[in-house]
C-alpha cells in the first residue's frame, strides 16, 4: 500500500495532566579542575585522571584510556577499588557531569556520601527499576521481614541511557536535610530534580535516610561527595557545581492540563506535523514512532532525518488543542539532534560544497508501508527515484537506514552523507563516533565503495560514494546512541 504524505496513522491516544515546570534562574556553576587530583581524597591506584577514554558495545568492563588531563577515570581491580570521596562537603548543591560507561559496569554518584544516584549501562532496557541508570537506590535494613529489607527505591520516568561507549550527562538539584540547634532532624533530604540526557527524570522525591550501600548510615547538614569505585570502571568528565540551589520562581508557571500525548501501543505511528529543527520551524515533517521505544523524525523537504530519540514518543498538545495556535509536535524522550540537511546528493568530487536544500529536481512522494507498518519514504532527484527505510533494531536499542537509489546503470557522483558533526573519529570495524562521542555510526558492507571522512567548514562531514550496478546503488547503516 502506497500513502501520501497527506496520511496520518495514529496510535494510543493519552490525555493527562502535567504541570508546566517554572524555569528557575540557574545558579551560577562553578568548573572542578581536573587536571589533576588535588580536589578528591588519597585512594588507592583505581581512580585516574587522563586525556581521552573509549568503550565500546561488546567488551564487558573494559574501558581505554590515553594520556593527558580532564577525564577522571575508575579502572578497578581486585588489589585497588577504593570509592572517591571530594575533598570538600556540600550541602544543597546543584550538580552537573558527563560520564561514560563501558558496556555492563557500574556504579554511582552519592550526594553528600549517602543518598545514591545509579550509573548503569542500561542501554535499552524497556522497563526500568531503581538500580538502573538514574534510579534512586534503595534503601536497606536487614531487620525488616524477608524480602522487604529493600524499600523506598525509585525508578527514573522513562530509561534515556546512551549505549556503552557515550557520553551521558546527569543534571542534579539536592536539597541537603534540615536539623534544628539540637541536632534533631526536621525535614528530609529530597532530589529536588535529576535530569538524565536532558530528561526530568525525578522530581521533588523525599528521601528518609541514607541508600544502600552508602559510607556512612547517620545523616548530617553536609558530607562529601562520593564516586563509586568497587563495582566497575567509569569515566567522569566536565563536573560543574553551586554549593546552593536557584531561587524558585516567585511566579511559577500555571499547571498545563490536558497535555495530549501519543504513544504507539502496536504497529508504528505516523504524525504529520510541524517540529522546531534547532532554532526553525520545519512545516514538512513526518515523525515516527515504535512501541520499542525508538523513533525519529523526516523533513519531507530535504530527506532527511531530523532527530533520533528513546523514551516517550510525542506530545502534540500545540497541534491539537483548540485551534493549535503554536502547531509543534514535540518528542518527549531524550532527543539527539542530527543536521537535517539532505542525505543524497550529486557532487562533482569528494571536496565539493554539500548542498543545504534539495534543487528543482527533488519531488517527494509519500511513503510505502510495509507488513509491520514500517515507513519506506519515496522521493526522486530528476531520473533517480530513493527509497529511504528506517527500522528499529537489536529490540529499540538502535536504528537501522537504508537508502535504495535506482536509475540509469552509468550514473556517477552520487554521494549519500551519513553524518555531520563537529568531528568525526575512526572506530574500526566499519564504525566512526561522532561529535565527541555523542552518537555512533556503524557502516555495513558497501562493495568496492569506501567511506570518505572530510573537514568542512570547522567541523566533518561522513560521505559514502555510490556505485551502480544493474541501475541500482545501496548504502546501510545503523545509528548507535
Amino acid at each position: 500500500m502506497k500513502l501520501r504524505s497527506g496520511c496520518l496513522l495514529l496510535g494510543l491516544l493519552m490525555l493527562g495532566p502535567i504541570a508546566a515546570a517554572a524555569q528557575s534562574p540557574e545558579a551560577p556553576l562553578s568548573s572542578l579542575f581536573l587536571g589533576n587530583m588535588d580536589a578528591f581524597r588519597p585512594t588507592a591506584g583505581n581512580w585516574h585522571i587522563v586525556g581521552g577514554v573509549a568503550a565500546d558495545l561488546n567488551t564487558t568492563h573494559e574501558i581505554r584510556t590515553s594520556e593527558g588531563t580532564g577525564i577522571l577515570v575508575n579502572i578497578p581491580s581486585e588489589a585497588a577499588r577504593d570509592n572517591l570521596f571530594f575533598d570538600w562537603e556540600h550541602g544543597d548543591i546543584q550538580l552537573e557531569f558527563e560520564f561514560m560507561m563501558p558496556k555492563e559496569s557500574n556504579s554511582g554518584i552519592y550526594l553528600q556520601g549517602r543518598y545514591e544516584i545509579q550509573m548503569l549501562d542500561s542501554w535499552g532496557k524497556q522497563r526500568p527499576s531503581f538500580s538502573d541508570v538514574g534510579g534512586i537506590y534503595q534503601r536497606w535494613d536487614s531487620e525488616r521481614p524477608e524480602g522487604r529489607q529493600g524499600y523506598q527505591g525509585h525508578a527514573p520516568r522513562m530509561n534515556t541511557a546512551r549505549a556503552p561507549g557515550l557520553w551521558q550527562r546527569f543534571q542534579i538539584r539536592f536539597q541537603a536535610p534540615r536539623f534544628d540547634d539540637a541536632g534533631r532532624k526536621t525535614a528530609n533530604a529530597r532530589m529536588v530534580e535529576v535530569k538524565h540526557n536532558g530528561v526530568v527524570i525525578h522530581q521533588n522525591v523525599e528521601l528518609t535516610g541514607p541508600t544502600r550501600g552508602s559510607s556512612f548510615s547517620d545523616e548530617r547538614p553536609t558530607g562529601p561527595l562520593m564516586i563509586q569505585g568497587d563495582h566497575g570502571p567509569v569515566a567522569i568528565r566536565n563536573i560543574r557545581y553551586a554549593l546552593r540551589l536557584p531561587a524558585p520562581d516567585a511566579d511559577p508557571a500555571p499547571p498545563r492540563v490536558g497535555a495530549i500525548l501519543v504513544e504507539p501501543a502496536g504497529e508504528p505511528v505516523l504524525i504529520r506535523a510541524f517540529m522546531n529543527h534547532g532554532d526553525r520551524k520545519k512545516t514538512h515533517t513526518i515523525a515516527v514512532g515504535n512501541s520499542r521505544g525508538v523513533h525519529y523524525s523526516m523533513d519531507q523537504r530535504q530527506g532527511s532525518l531530523m532527530h533520533i530519540w528513546k523514551g516517550g514518543f510525542i506530545e502534540t498538545t500545540d497541534m491539537w488543542h483548540s485551534r493549535g495556535q503554536h502547531q509543534l509536535a514535540k518528542p518527549i524522550g531524550s532527543v539527539i539532534t542530527l543536521d537535517g540537511e539532505p542525505t543524497v546528493a550529486r557532487l562533482a568530487s569528494a571536496s565539493a560544497p554539500w548542498p543545504d536544500t534539495m534543487g528543482v529536481d527533488y519531488t517527494f512522494d509519500g511513503y510505502e508501508l510495509d507488513a509491520e507498518g514500517h515507513p519506506s519514504f519515496l522521493y526522486r532527484l530528476g531520473d533517480v527515484t530513493v527509497s529511504d527505510r528506517v527500522l528499529p533494531e537489536s529490540g529499540g536499542k538502535r536504528l537501522f537506514r537504508e537508502l535504495t537509489l535506482r536509475g540509469d546503470s552509468d550514473l556517477q557522483d552520487y554521494w549519500v552523507r551519513v553524518a555531520s558533526g563537529t568531528s568525526i573519529k575512526t572506530l574500526g570495524d566499519g564504525g566512526f563516533g561522532i561529535d565527541d562521542d555523542s552518537y555512533h555510526v556503524m557502516l555495513h558492507h558497501m562493495g568496492d565503495a569506501e567511506a570518505v571522512v572530510r573537514s568542512v567548514d570547522g567541523g566533518s562531514d561522513l560521505l559514502v560514494p555510490l556505485s551502480f550496478a544493474d541501475g541500482e546503488a545501496a548504502v546501510r547503516y545503523t545509528l548507535v546512541w
